[in-house]
């Protein structure tokens, strides 16, 4: 990847700029069914599910909440060694999401160092940009968490009408950007979704994964760093031209 040519970067949402508490909810739930497991056992867990359902279940993820997390939820008990009844278990996350929003608070929060790595971006006159799949709830999320202003330009697959991998959005990026192919790197962490729809169009990805190459064994891919915060280190952070 030629770093030097990089004008703009786009980014992935979830699990690339935000995170959320389903992992401390899972816990809460074990420990009120007696079981105590260190946060850590179960974040492995959850990241081990993510990239079994990026791999072999493409886009349901993306399908909502009451179609994939029970399902989920389930290979998330299997990886644990632990057996429940997933209505009920699903059923408690979703009542603490719901108090969560009804308290002033977000399920979704960013990073620690989220806000501070694209600022330090812009500060470089790097265009940044956020590319994602996600439904109508992407813009009041990004609103709340004070994101938005961040980014120079914003495509959601629900307003869009299409979701990546198909190359036709990230083509779009292109555009909005007003950029070359060779101009924008692109930073998410789902394979199967985020480097083949961009490299259609000739758009180099940086793929994140906080464990190696752990859940991804499969894949000859680099680069593969842990989180953005290595775009600091990879890109060469030189003072572009402004935009007109």
């Amino acid at each position: 990847m030629n770093w030097s040519t990089k004008k703009a970067i786009a980014f992935d949402l979830g699990y690339t700029l935000v995170t959320n508490n389903r992992v401390q909810l899972h816990r809460q739930f074990l420990r009120n069914q007696g079981i105590e497991l260190e946060e850590e056992i179960i974040r492995r867990a959850y990241h081990l599910a993510d990239k079994k359902f990026m791999r072999a279940y493409p886009k349901v993820i993306s399908t909502g909440w009451d179609y994939y997390f029970p399902w989920f939820v389930g290979k998330v008990n299997f990886l644990l060694g632990h057996q429940f009844n997933l209505i009920e278990q699903t059923n408690f996350m979703k009542q603490e999401i719901d108090r969560l929003w009804q308290s002033g608070q977000s399920f979704w929060t960013p990073f620690p160092w989220t806000v501070d790595t694209l600022q330090k971006l812009r500060e470089q006159n790097f265009r940044l940009a956020l590319l994602s799949n996600w439904d109508a709830s992407a813009r009041p999320i990004l609103s709340f968490l004070e994101l938005d202003e961040l980014f120079d330009v914003i495509i959601i697959s629900d307003e869009f009408g299409c979701e990546k991998p198909d190359p036709s959005i990230f083509q779009e990026l292109l555009l909005q950007l007003n950029c070359s192919s060779e101009e924008v790197v692109y930073v998410g962490d789902n394979y199967y979704d985020d480097v083949p729809g961009a490299a259609e169009v000739g758009i180099a990805t940086l793929l994140l994964n906080p464990y190696g190459r752990l859940g991804m064994e499969e894949l000859n891919y680099k680069p593969v760093v842990p989180d953005i915060r290595h775009l600091l280190e990879l890109l060469p952070l030189h003072s572009h031209a402004a935009y007109e």
